[in-house]
């Protein structure tokens, strides 16, 4: 019985390192490993704003007007194969659904753009599906990948 308790033991931790590696999430950098592993064993949402202590959260802001940027979201969204629910170009809002890449479990990712001071805010959030435990990273990955591939298209 012990042995069979050890051994699951072993598997699930496994499959939670294996997870926080698939995501790439940045383990080590502030507010650090700790806290994080916390956020991502804990949290089931990732979302973007000001003055987030995860520096890949950070609230974006970029220089284009925000019909244009809607453009460029959208084609990211394409881009990343994620599953387009509603696009609404007026109130420059995109709902749309990602899957994680090993379970092909769903998160919901919700964009929304902001004319702000310094030009047009980028707001997302990525929320799992599957209940409330943590994520391991999975919504931050979202995120990241969402930034990732609109900067490499600016």
């Amino acid at each position: 019985m012990n042995q069979l308790l050890m051994t699951l033991f072993a598997a699930g931790g496994s499959l939670i390192v294996g997870a926080l590696i698939l995501n790439c999430v940045p383990l080590n950098d502030k507010p650090g490993s700790a806290r994080r592993l916390w956020i991502y064993l804990s949290k089931h949402v990732a979302e973007t704003r000001h003055g987030h202590p995860c520096r890949e959260l950070e609230l974006r802001i970029y220089r284009l007007p925000p019909a244009r940027l809607f453009e460029r979201v959208a084609h990211v969204v394409d881009l990343l194969n994620w599953e387009l629910l509603e696009s609404d170009p007026a109130g420059k809002r995109l709902h749309a659904v990602a899957r994680t890449p090993l379970l092909h479990l769903r998160s919901d990712v919700e964009i929304e753009l902001k004319l702000g001071d310094r030009g047009t805010e980028l707001h997302v959030r990525s929320s799992t599906r599957h209940g409330r435990a943590g994520d391991l990273g999975a919504n931050t990955r979202h995120i990241m990948e969402l930034h990732a591939t609109l900067e490499r298209m600016l």
